[in-house]
C-alpha cells in the first residue's frame, strides 16, 4: 500500500488562471460546471458565414453540417485587453487569452516568489493550431502577388476595389503590421508574449501532441523542474481556432455534432469544438512552502503512450489508453482514485472505447467520471487544461458536479466507472483526495495524469528517488537524412505501407520524417523489432502550420473570395476557382496528413512504437528545446528517443516557413547504449538554449 505522504521534490500547482467560454476567471468557470451551464452555440456571423459554408447535405464539397461551437465572445477579450492595455485589433485572440490567464495565475502568487524565480521559469504551452485570424493573414498575403498580376493581365479597371475588397475580407479589420505578420508565421511567439509581458527568463516552447497537448506541456513543464533546470514553470494549454475550415475537417471525418456534444451519452453524436486557454503557475513542492504559495493540487504523476500500429491515426485505442493509466499509477494506489477527469469528446467510437480502456484498469469500486467538453467543447490543445483545472475546483470546493445531461448512460452498470447525474458531496476523509484526468490525440498519443489534494498534515519526506542525482549521460546511436525532392508515391506506398490514394494528402515532412526514421535505424544497423518498442519515443521539432494545413485552409475559405468579389462578372471571378483547384479536395483523408504532432505519430504508428509523442515548436531554437525534452524524457524513462527535425527558414515576404530537409538522431542513455551494444556515435554536452 501507498504510503501516505508527499515528496519534497513533488510537483504542485500554485497558480491557476482561465479565459473560457463565458468564464473570465476560474470562479465563473467553477459556477458554470456546477450549474451545468452549457457554452456550445451557434457561431457568431463574423466569425462563421453560415452562408458560405453550412449544408444540410453531408457530402457537398468543402462544406460542413454544423456551425455550433463554445466560443469566447469578443467582449471577454476587449476586457482583458483593457486590464492589459492591448490594442485589440493588434493582437490574436490565442495570444489575448493566453495572457489574460497567465496573468491570473500569476497573481496567485505571494509577492516576490516570481522575482527568485524569474529567470529560471520555464513556459511550456500546449497549442496545436494557428489562431484563425493570422491564417486568414497567411492566405491574403501568400495571394497577394497572384491578384496583384490577374488584375494587371487582364487590365481590370476595378483592380483597386478588387484588392482593398479581399483585404477588408480577410483581415477582419485587424491592423497587422510587420511584426504581427511575423507573429503569424510564427505560433510559439505567444510564449515569447508571456515572457516579455511579465520579464521572466527560461527556457520555452509550444509542445503539439494534437488534443493531449496540455497534458504534454505540463509533462515537460515537471521534468524541468524535477531536473532542477527551472525553479518555476508556466504552463497548461491555448486554443484559438474556430474557423470554418475546422467545422469542414471535422465533418468530413463524421465526428462532428450537428448540434450540442453529449459525451458518455449514446445520444451523442460527434464532438463540439470550443476555445479558450487555461494556464497553471507550478513549483515544486518544497520551494512552495518556502515561498508560502498557496497549493491548489499535487500533481503525482504523468504516464504517456502511443497506440503503436493500428488502423487509423484517429481512431483511439483501449491498449493505448491503458497503457498510459499503467505508466500514471506505477507506484500509486490506484484503489484510492475518487474521480476521473475523462477524455470524453461525444464521438460514439472514442466514448465507448475510453469506458471500455478504464473499467479494464480499474476493474472494481465505482468510480464517477465526467468531461467537462459537454460544457465548454473540445477545446483540442487546451482540452487536458480546462479537464485539470475542472478538478482543482472539484477539489477546492469538495464536490463533484453532476452531468445532468446523461440520459441513457454508455457506461455498463456492473463497471467500475459510473456517470453522476446528481452532485455528489466530497466527505472529509484522512487521506488526500486523488483525482485523474486524461486526453487523447490524433496520432494516437495518450496522456493520464494522477492530481492529488494538499494537506498540511500529510508528511513531506525526503526520499532517494527524489533527490538531484549524477543524470545519465545522453549519446547519439545513430543518424538518418532525407533530401527534399520529388516523393514518390509507389516507393512509399511499397515500403511504409501507405495507400498510394493517400499520400496527396500527406504533408511532405511527414513523409520525410519516415524516411529519415528508416535511414537511421538502417546506417546504425539496429533491428527495429529488436528493439522492446514499449520505451521507444518520437519527439519532432518543427514550426506550427506546415503546408498541407495552410493548402487546405485555402481550399475551403476559396469562398471568401467568391463572396468578397461579388461585383464581378464571371469571367472575372475565375480566379476563385483556380485558387480552389490548386489544392485537393477535403476527404476523411484529409486529416492524418495536416498537422504537426502527426509527424512524429505516424513514425510511431508505422514502426509500432508505443512511447509518447509529440511536436516541439519553438520559433527556430525547436531542435535545441526538443533535444531538451529529449534528453530528460531519457533520464525520466531511459529508453531511446527518435529526434525528427526539419531544416527551415522564413521566406521572403514573412508570411511561410519554408521546409527543406528533414533529419533524425537516434537518442538512448549512455548506460542503455553499452548495454545494447548500440554504436555510439557522439556524447550530447549540456543543452542551452535560454533566452
Amino acid at each position: 500500500m501507498e504510503k501516505n505522504s508527499y515528496y519534497n521534490n513533488d510537483i504542485c500547482i500554485v497558480g491557476i488562471g482561465c479565459v473560457l467560454p463565458d468564464a473570465n476567471n476560474p470562479r465563473e468557470f467553477w459556477n458554470n460546471i456546477l450549474e451545468g451551464n452549457c457554452s456550445i452555440k451557434e457561431m457568431p456571423e463574423e466569425r462563421f458565414k453560415k452562408r458560405l459554408y453550412f449544408s444540410d447535405n453531408k457530402n457537398e464539397k468543402d462544406k460542413t453540417y454544423s456551425n455550433t461551437a463554445a466560443f469566447v465572445e469578443d467582449n471577454q477579450l476587449k476586457k482583458i485587453c483593457e486590464n492589459l492595455g492591448l490594442d485589440f485589433l493588434k493582437n490574436t485572440r490565442i495570444q489575448i487569452m493566453s495572457l489574460g490567464a497567465a496573468r491570473q495565475a500569476l497573481a496567485c502568487l505571494n509577492p516576490g516568489s516570481l522575482e527568485k524565480s524569474k529567470n529560471k521559469t520555464s513556459v511550456y504551452l500546449g497549442c496545436m493550431e494557428l489562431d484563425e485570424a493570422l491564417l486568414l493573414e497567411k492566405i491574403f498575403l501568400h495571394n497577394k502577388k497572384l491578384f496583384k498580376e490577374y488584375i494587371e493581365k487582364n487590365g481590370l479597371k476595378d483592380g483597386k476595389r478588387i484588392f482593398e475588397a479581399i483585404k477588408k475580407h480577410f483581415n477582419g479589420g485587424k491592423k497587422m503590421d510587420k511584426d504581427t505578420q511575423i507573429a503569424s508565421t510564427l505560433t510559439s511567439s505567444m510564449v515569447n508574449f508571456i515572457k516579455k509581458r511579465f520579464n521572466i527568463k527560461g527556457e520555452g516552447a509550444l509542445v503539439d501532441a494534437a488534443c493531449a497537448s496540455s497534458l504534454a506541456a505540463l509533462d515537460a513543464a515537471i521534468n524541468s523542474l524535477k531536473n532542477r533546470e527551472a525553479d518555476m514553470a508556466i504552463t497548461g494549454g491555448a486554443e484559438s481556432n474556430l474557423g470554418p475550415e475546422t467545422f469542414v475537417l471535422f465533418s468530413k471525418v463524421g465526428a462532428l455534432s450537428a448540434g450540442k456534444c453529449l459525451p458518455f451519452d449514446k445520444r451523442t453524436d460527434g464532438l463540439s469544438q470550443g476555445e479558450g486557454a487555461a494556464i497553471f503557475i507550478l513549483q515544486r513542492i518544497e520551494d512552495a512552502l518556502r515561498d508560502k504559495n498557496k497549493i491548489y493540487g499535487v500533481i503525482k504523476s504523468i504516464g504517456g503512450s502511443s497506440d503503436g500500429r493500428s488502423a487509423s491515426l484517429f481512431s483511439p485505442s483501449s491498449k493505448g489508453q491503458v497503457l498510459a493509466y499503467e505508466r500514471a499509477y506505477e507506484g500509486l494506489d490506484k484503489n484510492g482514485v475518487d474521480y476521473i477527469e475523462c477524455h470524453g469528446t461525444g464521438t460514439q467510437i472514442g466514448d465507448v472505447t475510453e469506458i471500455k480502456s478504464l473499467n479494464e484498469f480499474f476493474k472494481t469500486g465505482k468510480i464517477p467520471v465526467g468531461s467537462v467538453k459537454s460544457l465548454v467543447g473540445h477545446i483540442k490543445g487546451a482540452a487536458g487544461a480546462a479537464g485539470l483545472l475542472k478538478c482543482i475546483l472539484m477539489m477546492k470546493n469538495k464536490v463533484i458536479p453532476p452531468s445532468k445531461y446523461i440520459e441513457s448512460s454508455l457506461a455498463p452498470q456492473d463497471g467500475a466507472v459510473y456517470l453522476n447525474t446528481k452532485a455528489i458531496p466530497i466527505l472529509p476523509k484522512e487521506k488526500s483526495l486523488r483525482f485523474g484526468v486524461s486526453s487523447s490525440g490524433f496520432g494516437n498519443i495518450n496522456y493520464h495524469l494522477v492530481l492529488d489534494e494538499f494537506k498540511d498534515s500529510i508528511e513531506i519526506i525526503k526520499s532517494e528517488r527524489n533527490k538531484p542525482v549524477e543524470a545519465d549521460k545522453i549519446v547519439v546511436i545513430g543518424s538518418g537524412f532525407a533530401p527534399s525532392g520529388k516523393i514518390d508515391p509507389s516507393s512509399f506506398a511499397l515500403k511504409f505501407k501507405i495507400p498510394p490514394k493517400s499520400i496527396p494528402f500527406i504533408d511532405r515532412v511527414q513523409l520525410l520524417a519516415l524516411a529519415s526514421a528508416s535511414d537511421a535505424f538502417e546506417k546504425s544497423n539496429i533491428e527495429i523489432d529488436s528493439l522492446d518498442k514499449e520505451k521507444v519515443s518520437v519527439i519532432s521539432a518543427s514550426s506550427l502550420g506546415l503546408d498541407s494545413i495552410l493548402n487546405f485552409t485555402e481550399r475551403v475559405r476559396y469562398f471568401e473570395f467568391e463572396d468578397a468579389l461579388g461585383f464581378l462578372n464571371k469571367k472575372d471571378q475565375g480566379i476563385m476557382i483556380n485558387i480552389k483547384n490548386r489544392f485537393p479536395e477535403v476527404t476523411e483523408d484529409t486529416g492524418h496528413g495536416i498537422l504537426n504532432n502527426v509527424i512524429a505519430g505516424r513514425i510511431c504508428n508505422t514502426f509500432d512504437f508505443k512511447g509518447k509523442n509529440f511536436n516541439v515548436d519553438s520559433d527556430f531554437n525547436s531542435f535545441l528545446a526538443a533535444l531538451n525534452i529529449a534528453a530528460r524524457e531519457l533520464k525520466e524513462h531511459p529508453g531511446i528517443v527518435v529526434l525528427i527535425f526539419c531544416d527551415e527558414k522564413i521566406n521572403e515576404d514573412k508570411t511561410r516557413v519554408l521546409r527543406t530537409n528533414v533529419s533524425c538522431l537516434l537518442l538512448s542513455t549512455l548506460a542503455l547504449a553499452k548495454k545494447k551494444n548500440y554504436p555510439i556515435q557522439k556524447l550530447i554536452k549540456k543543452i542551452n538554449y535560454y533566452e
